[in-house]
């Protein structure tokens, strides 16, 4: 029984070879009646804490899938859904709350405008994530629109790219009301369907009246292909600095697997 899994794996991997490129490169998108599959799971720890001692911590387990499939050649249509397990432990009520339902989802589509060794992508997503309001009961949902500029220039192992997000929310009665824009210099460098590296500085600035923040982060994700559509993934990310709107450090670290599967 064994044999005939690890036989269908295998047969499954090689479908479309035609396909097979560097399915861990940032501005991949599945060809033309291709469909990729990316799970991630990982586990975060925010950490705020302001001059006068009071601490509060969040600890985030998030779980989330995300489909692709490709329109053209240059256009895929994307849609993600996830769920976030949270914990909050609050300093000054000395209380922990547990909370184990927040959906958060995207949909939308990206085009690959030049893909030679000239890159620019764009992509325009409608979501939502509850999670965002959580301090704020009786908000409700926080949906918005974010769109995505990314560039880069692709030598013959490595890829610097420069990438744009604006995310604003619409339809906001209460809550977070405000744009966040964010700011990423990377380096993507690998062998086709053997290894990668993707590391990078991501400027972050919060403008909404309830999150209001910034931070400089460093990202990186070191991947391994298991097959030619198929790649694993680790990563992780650390705040270098960053303030929250009560003027409180903020401390952030993340860590995670991501599977890659495109057929």
């Amino acid at each position: 029984m064994l044999k005939k899994i690890l036989f269908s794996f295998v047969i499954l991997s090689s479908i479309h070879t035609a396909y097979a490129a560097d399915i861990t490169n940032p501005f991949y998108l599945p060809s033309k009646g291709q469909v990729g599959s990316i799970t991630s799971l990982d586990y975060t720890q925010n950490h705020y804490k302001n001059d006068w001692g009071v601490s509060d911590k969040v600890y985030d387990t998030n779980l989330s899938e995300e489909l692709q499939y490709g329109l053209t050649d240059k256009v895929a249509i994307i849609a993600s859904i996830g769920n976030i397990l949270a914990k909050v432990k609050d300093a000054i009520l000395n209380e922990t709350d547990r909370e184990n339902k927040n959906i958060n989802w995207e949909t939308g589509l990206a085009w690959n405008v030049f893909d030679k060794a000239f890159k620019l992508q764009t992509s325009l997503l409608y979501g939502q994530d509850p999670f965002v309001n959580r301090y704020n009961e009786g908000f409700g949902e926080y949906k918005y629109f974010k769109g995505s500029v990314k560039a880069g220039y692709k030598f013959e192992k490595m890829l610097p790219y420069i990438e744009f997000t604006e995310q604003f929310p619409i339809a906001q009665k209460k809550g977070s009301d405000k744009p966040v824009y964010t700011a990423k210099v990377g380096l993507y460098q690998g062998q086709c369907e053997t290894w990668a590296l993707d590391t990078g500085i991501r400027y972050t600035n919060d403008a909404n009246t309830y999150t209001k923040g910034r931070a400089y982060t460093a990202e990186i994700e070191a991947s391994y292909y298991l097959a030619k559509q198929t790649a694993l993934s680790l990563y992780g990310t650390y705040t270098l600095s960053g303030k929250a709107k009560t003027q409180a450090d903020v401390y952030h670290k993340s860590i995670g697997a991501r599977l890659r599967w495109f057929f």
